[in-house]
């Protein structure tokens, strides 16, 4: 019999491969606590994370990341939430970086130049309804059946930069106003990718033979060459943004972020295919007969190798997911403050984010943010976020995106954190 458990269904499909290892969040949802009213040299620290999905909820989540039984609960939770095309994905980045007003060094009063490194995490995936039964409880309920396993993408990205730009203040009757274009040098670390246009997987009544007809292409970079020094591929990526005010006082932000590509080396894989597989067990005489050759006979590597009519190494390319960004802040009064806003990655299986900010400042060196959001990779977000300002010296934030995410973990689909520290000289 061949019917399979879900632990084994991994083997045969790369997608199975979508542990999060968690780009990053567009900085004016989680830093725009208290407008600078001048240039001044500063240093910047960020770091945020974020991971959701239209299926599984975050309790599901969380123990398929970090342990936990997934209970037959949770499985049935998540397949009444499958619909056509299901979404999952995670971003963790931090960042350092400087501004340096160009008034010390050129006399420009309005500009100031940006240096900055940081790291970047990314996985996203789109998926059907019946790969993630088939992932989760094996190929048994569909014995005599054959599923649609295509329209299927993965894709995971970690990369490094060393950015370069300019900042130009633009001073109005309402106060300051930003643009700016930042230039970032890319060390590509690591790629893993696969799109599966169209597939389908076939079982026996019986169990007595499985047939997949695929067509896939996978690409991953060096598996030889791993770990954060790891310099697989190069690229290169721009930012740009732009603030201006309209004539009742409100002010617009737009913003385009990881405008770029990263050309990855020569010593890339791979592996594509457009053709049927057909499997009816193997054969053992006797239990005592089996050896090394026999269990590698079902390894991942042999049947993933078993369905690939193409197997070479060479260079590729890609594009990255370009985030936009249109952001309306509306000054209430001295204590409120209301931003509405989408945000959309390109490129990254990703819902345009629909989002409001509500800021309540106590006094004006400490301020509450209120977030309500929908789309991205989850559903509805709530978040809850403070700023901190002490003295004109340094300011601090903290908070979440998706409140929910810690106190509904069975009713959330998303969850997310962030802190930043920023020091004035």
């Amino acid at each position: 019999m061949t019917f399979l458990k879900s632990s084994k269904i991994h083997y045969l499909f790369f997608f199975l491969l979508f542990f999060i290892n968690s780009s990053r969040v567009f900085s004016q949802f989680n830093t725009d606590f208290f407008t600078d009213s001048t240039k001044r040299f500063s240093v910047n620290f960020q770091t945020n994370y974020t991971y959701g999905s239209s299926v599984v909820n975050n309790e599901f989540m969380n123990k398929f990341l970090f342990g936990g039984k997934i209970e037959r609960e949770h499985k049935d939770e998540a397949y009444n939430q499958l619909s056509g095309k299901n979404r999952l994905g995670a971003d963790f980045n931090y960042k350092l970086s400087v501004e340096i007003p160009f008034d010390t060094l050129f006399k420009k009063t309005s500009l100031s130049m940006y240096i900055g490194v940081e790291n970047m995490d990314h996985v996203d995936a789109v998926f059907g309804d019946n790969l993630f039964r088939l992932a989760f409880d094996g190929n048994k309920q569909f014995a005599g059946q054959t599923i649609d396993i295509g329209r299927t993408n993965y894709n995971q990205y970690r990369y490094q930069y060393l950015s370069i730009g300019f900042i130009n203040y633009k001073k109005f009757e309402r106060g300051i106003a930003k643009e700016g274009v930042i230039v970032n040098l890319i060390k590509g670390q690591e790629h893993e990718a696969i799109t599966v246009p169209k597939g389908s997987f076939y079982t026996e009544q019986e169990g007595r033979e499985l047939a997949v007809d695929i067509n896939y292409v996978y690409n991953r970079t060096d598996t030889a060459n791993k770990g954060f020094a790891a310099f697989t591929g190069y690229g290169i990526s721009t930012d740009f943004f732009t603030e201006f005010f309209l004539k009742n006082g409100d002010k617009v932000y737009l913003g385009v972020e990881d405008l770029g590509f990263i050309y990855w080396n020569k010593n890339s894989l791979e592996l594509s295919t457009d053709s049927t597989y057909s499997f009816d067990g193997i054969a053992i005489n006797s239990i005592f007969d089996l050896n090394d050759s026999i269990v590698n006979l079902i390894s991942k590597d042999t049947i993933i190798n078993s369905i690939a009519t193409v197997n070479k190494k060479d260079d590729y390319s890609i594009a990255l997911p370009t985030a936009l960004n249109i952001t309306y802040t509306k000054v209430v009064n001295e204590n409120w403050k209301l931003n509405l806003g989408v945000y959309h990655k390109i490129l990254s299986n990703y819902l345009p984010l629909l989002y409001t900010n509500i800021y309540y400042y106590i006094n004006p060196k400490f301020s509450t943010k209120l977030q309500l959001a929908y789309g991205g990779y989850g559903r509805f977000n709530a978040g809850l976020a403070i700023g901190k300002s002490f003295k004109n010296s340094f300011s601090v934030f903290v908070g979440t995106n998706n409140i929910e995410g810690f106190v509904l973990p069975d009713k959330a689909y998303t969850n997310s954190g962030f802190v930043g520290v920023k020091k004035y000289f």
